[in-house]
């Protein structure tokens, strides 16, 4: 039996990525997996500037970026008449992550750069071809028995922590369990991936953003991907027949209003049940989910994946403090709360988005009556803060680029504190807890100054954990340090 750090079930873009923070953290990883080759179809498509500031913390971001689209235009929201409703404003322009607000993507091109990282590691074994068939855990470890798919190889894997990344119809979930907070959206929609052809008219014409077709009669989602590939979504109405839908002739059908067999191919035609639920425990001991196997969001802000990936920045840094032995397994708890609350106003989100898909009147009868009205993704804070009275704790920090070199490349994935001035004293004490330590330059400065403080606490993941306004609360700030990191 082979005994391992962190054993992660689903080598899909969250599994992948998680194996790559904990690899850089020194821990050694497992990866198993019933797939052994990547889904070469589409899935998801979209992640935000909060998710390429991750990639940049494992050094991904220019492999990322080149397998990429940023989306300058946006998602419009429109009637049956194609008047707009509703815009998402796109922009090429750098957000205050770094980053562009938008970026588009090929899903199995993203995860043959997760994969090829993870080839390159020596601390992360995958094993592939085999489907989980038992869980136990003890006091100490967990213990997971796999069989090959084509073999029948039984499979033994012991890890101190097992983390399920392994999608919607989770094992490792539902051995934590099977009870959800339920946002009432379960609708099902027909999603065809097109690739299309630019040389034609028809393509030419289509736009090079996302609409969102508001109608009774039937929703519709357009989706610019790349110049090479386009996504409908369909809803399913009560009165068609699901098999009927998928043959090919009523599906050009749908399609014939936009493209044509000239100048487009269909790459991919299914029918999904969009679902909206998180799941109310994320932890059993050492057993933990991130993910699709902890939330399920409708994809109509395309922030499904999102999600998985914050999941990963915000669990990695606490299972190395549980790992180098200093806490117990206390700090998990504090991250089924802060995701569950976090993710839950993402979803909430797109649950809106996905009722006003079918019931456009819901935005002429809110305050959001002017054509064009914009809308942006939220912003939650996090719970998890030191001094929550003040108005920077729990808000992303922002990442600045200065002399060609950005902030975070800087700061690593690690704690922080961002002194206007080195204290000697108090960078000592800091140093004792392991938190690095910086003295602010430029615009850092200047921001931090802006708010009248005189330190900030970051964490690895980016998120302001306090913040001090003179010699005095800077103690204290550093005192309460040990027990947030405890609990």
């Amino acid at each position: 039996m082979q005994k391992f750090d962190c054993v992660i079930v689903g080598f899909g873009p969250v599994g992948a990525l998680l194996s790559l923070f904990l690899s850089r953290l020194q821990l050694k990883v497992a990866i198993i997996d019933k797939n052994v080759d990547i889904y070469p179809l589409p899935r998801a498509i979209h992640f935000d500037q909060e998710v390429m500031r991750i990639f940049q913390m494992i050094g991904l971001n220019e492999k990322v970026s080149a397998i990429s689209r940023v989306g300058t235009r946006g998602m419009h929201f429109v009637d049956d008449n194609y008047n707009t409703l509703m815009e998402r404003e796109g922009s090429p322009e750098i957000g205050d992550q770094g980053w562009p607000k938008s970026w588009y993507f090929h899903q199995p091109d993203l995860e043959k750069v997760l994969r090829n990282e993870v080839k390159k590691n020596k601390n992360i074994t995958p094993f592939l071809g085999y489907q989980v068939i038992s869980v136990d855990q003890s006091s100490e470890t967990v213990s997971l028995k796999g069989k090959g798919k084509k073999s029948q190889e039984v499979l033994r894997l012991i890890g101190s922590i097992l983390i399920g990344c392994d999608g919607a119809n989770s094992i490792v979930a539902n051995y934590i369990s099977n009870e959800h907070i339920n946002y009432g959206f379960e609708e099902k929609y027909l999603v065809i991936d097109v690739k299309v052809d630019n040389r034609f008219k028809k393509i030419k014409k289509l736009p090079d953003y996302t609409v969102q077709k508001c109608s009774s009669k039937r929703p519709v989602t357009r989706c610019y991907i790349s110049k090479k590939r386009r996504r409908w979504e369909i809803k399913i109405l009560s009165t068609d027949v699901e098999n009927e839908m998928k043959k090919e002739k009523q599906i050009w059908s749908f399609l014939s209003e936009w493209i044509d067999k000239k100048c487009a191919v269909i790459e991919r035609a299914e029918i999904y049940t969009f679902k909206s639920k998180i799941s109310k425990k994320w932890i059993k001991d050492r057993v933990i989910i991130a993910g699709d196997s902890a939330h399920l969001s409708p994809p109509f802000l395309g922030q499904g994946m999102c999600a998985g990936m914050r999941d990963v920045s915000s669990l990695s840094w606490r299972l190395k403090s549980i790992l180098s032995g200093k806490f117990r397994l206390s700090p998990l708890l504090a991250y089924q709360n802060e995701r569950l609350s976090h993710v839950s106003e993402f979803i909430q989100l797109a649950v809106d988005c996905g009722k006003i898909m079918s019931d456009p009147d819901i935005i002429l009868k809110s305050n959001k009556k002017d054509k064009g009205e914009l809308f942006d993704f939220p912003r939650p804070k996090l719970a998890t803060q030191l001094n929550s009275e003040c108005q920077l704790s729990g808000n992303l920090f922002p990442q600045f680029l200065e002399k060609g070199v950005r902030t975070d490349d800087k700061l690593g994935y690690r704690f922080v504190l961002i002194c206007l001035k080195k204290i000697e004293p108090i960078f000592n004490e800091a140093k004792n807890k392991s938190i690095h330590t910086i003295v602010a330059t430029g615009q850092i400065k200047d921001w931090i100054s802006g708010f009248n403080k005189i330190a900030l606490l970051v964490r690895p993941d980016k998120y302001i954990l306090g913040s001090a306004i003179n010699n005095k609360d800077l103690s204290r700030l550093l005192k309460d340090f040990s027990h947030f990191e405890s609990n």
